[in-house]
């Protein structure tokens, strides 16, 4: 077998791809070691099975279901995983975090940080046969920023977008109301990918999202809810990014996703050869995967914000910084990720992952489980603990409603009923409550918990505002990320002098200070890092993006 784990490790200085006056030249002969693709790149591959050979049908099985692929639109995960295969990005971030052409051949930023000029390639289809060029680009970003779209992810990673003009077939310029540094960064997102402009036009945004049109290297054929979505490739891509490993259409004929939420048969499907890829690997699992000659485990972390227990501290008692403290001491992290997770998630930190650029590594370690000094903390705070093992306080109970989503993904109801207990040990008494995406989204917002858990897959550190700036905080009608109800001026400064701030290294900074902010006022706690795992059977030559999503441009069956 073969197990092969990616980590993209980003110094703070590669801010600069986000920020800097630059311009590349772009080809399908670029280095191939960049991304997390090649033979340079030891963690990018299934297996090192032989000579690719182009031909045959391949299945990747899921866990949940999709919601839609429209990346104009979509903000799940799940989705992004087959947007990747489907629609191309203007730029793509190589594994030492720089940023490399794809679509886009050139570009260059004003002194201002206001105005982008993208130079586009001209050789590019969509696969509805619509030419891309610069008036596609500039479409798609008037697209996300109206309204009427309903964008729910794309439209926080365009930021300030003002305008777009195509100045020429080739040319495209995008003005900005102020700079917003993590731009460049946040197009290589797969939710930033390019739609047809005829197509997109052409349809009812309901009916687009269940067959979108991209110019990638696969096109989408048909979508069963619940079931399975069918693509096919797209025998005229020859756009590819540098990082890829050939050049040309890909290698499998025909790409199915499969939704197969039981991972007792997901991973069996893998094991029998039914299917070639199961994702997100029960811990319990990988030994005996690492230990079968025929299959391989891939492993990769993902960038942005980690999986992290919020606290709402718009309402009693988490208004109360010394109820946060006890809450984050009374949480045995690492005993609940030792025991759920097996060492295949790693313990997190902060509110940015490790891949994430501007990481700072100084969070981990700032604060330890300890439940005499949670116990301290409650009684300096006035709760006092009651005969029935519930603390209390002017004849309140230290009652709190701990909210997590339904299905149970990557063990999260496992980790509330954990920290639950731990909470309990010190006098909390602790309502968890699982929901279905609905009811969850109508409770996050009404402000109706007092902890929840979130996490974001982004390759900025601007991810932080869309967690800590008060314009995210769910309302009724409106769902946001600011789960702990932040409105500070001094942390609602740093994320938006973040995203403004063009000087590389002043920028990092900034985030070592905002990141510093969520540890000491305990905003959140975090919990673990996500980490995508493959059980993989037949096929070679998988890779990843910057952010983790799969990319099966380069896969191919093994002979």
């Amino acid at each position: 077998m073969t197990t092969k784990r990616s980590h993209y490790w980003r110094s703070a200085a590669l801010l600069a791809a986000g920020s800097m006056i630059l311009g590349a030249c772009g080809s399908s002969e670029g280095d191939e070691s960049g991304g997390t693709g090649g033979s340079g790149d030891p963690g990018s591959e299934a297996t090192e099975a032989g000579e690719a050979v182009a031909g045959g049908s391949a299945v990747f099985a899921v866990d949940s279901p999709f919601i839609g692929f429209d990346p104009n639109v979509t903000p799940a995960a799940q989705d992004a995983r087959v947007l990747r295969q489907v629609f191309d990005s203007l730029l793509f971030l190589d594994e030492e975090g720089a940023l490399q052409p794809w679509l886009a051949s050139e570009w260059a930023v004003s002194d201002d940080g206001l105005e982008y000029t993208f130079t586009v390639r001209d050789d590019v289809t969509f696969t509805d046969g619509t030419p891309f060029d610069a008036s596609a680009v500039c479409y798609n970003l008037d697209r996300i920023k109206d309204p009427a779209t309903a964008s729910i992810y794309a439209i926080g990673l365009i930021g300030p977008y003002e305008s777009c003009a195509a100045t020429d077939p080739t040319t495209a310029v995008v003005t900005m109301a102020t700079p917003y540094a993590p731009f460049l960064n946040n197009l290589t997102s797969p939710f930033m990918g390019i739609n047809s402009p005829t197509a997109a036009a052409a349809a009812e945004p309901a009916d687009y999202t269940l067959a979108p049109v991209g110019s990638g290297p696969f096109a989408i054929t048909s979508f069963t809810p619940n079931d399975r979505v069918e693509l096919v490739r797209n025998d005229d891509y020859d756009w590819a990014p540098g990082n890829a490993t050939h050049t040309g259409a890909a290698y499998l004929e025909n790409l199915t996703f499969q939704i197969i939420p039981d991972p007792t048969v997901r991973i069996g499907s893998v094991r029998n050869g039914t299917v070639n890829v199961g994702s997100n690997v029960p811990e319990t699992d990988v030994a005996a995967i690492e230990g079968d000659p025929n299959l391989a485990l891939l492993s990769q972390q993902q960038s942005g914000a980690p999986y992290q227990l919020h606290f709402n501290a718009s309402r009693a008692p988490f208004d109360e910084m010394a109820v946060r403290e006890a809450a984050r001491a009374a949480m045995d992290v690492d005993a609940a990720v030792d025991a759920l997770y097996l060492g295949v998630f790693d313990r997190a930190w902060g509110p940015l992952a490790p891949t994430t650029l501007a990481y700072d590594s100084a969070v981990e370690g700032s604060f330890a489980f300890d439940a005499d000094e949670a116990g301290r903390l409650l009684d300096e705070a006035g709760w006092v603990l009651g005969s029935d093992g519930v603390r209390t306080r002017d004849g309140e109970r230290l009652s709190i409603t701990y909210l997590e989503g339904s299905p149970n993904r990557e063990k999260r109801q496992d980790v509330a009923t954990f920290l639950a207990a731990n909470l309990e040990a010190v006098g909390f008494e602790v309502e968890t409550q699982f929901q279905q995406v609905a009811p969850l989204q109508a409770q996050s917002q009404a402000g109706d918990y007092d902890i929840m858990g979130l996490s974001l897959v982004a390759v900025d550190p601007n991810v932080l505002y869309q967690m800590y700036d008060p314009r995210f905080i769910p309302s009724p009608g409106r769902s946001g990320f600011n789960l702990s109800h932040t409105d500070d001026e001094t942390l609602t400064g740093l994320v938006n002098t973040g995203q403004q701030e063009l000087d590389p290294e002043a920028r990092a900074a900034i985030y070592v200070d905002a990141q510093a902010d969520v540890i000491d006022q305990v905003r959140s706690v975090a919990i673990y890092v996500p980490t995508y795992t493959l059980a993989v059977n037949g096929l070679q030559g998988i890779r990843f993006d910057a952010e983790g999503y799969p990319i099966l441009y380069d896969a191919s069956l093994i002979q």
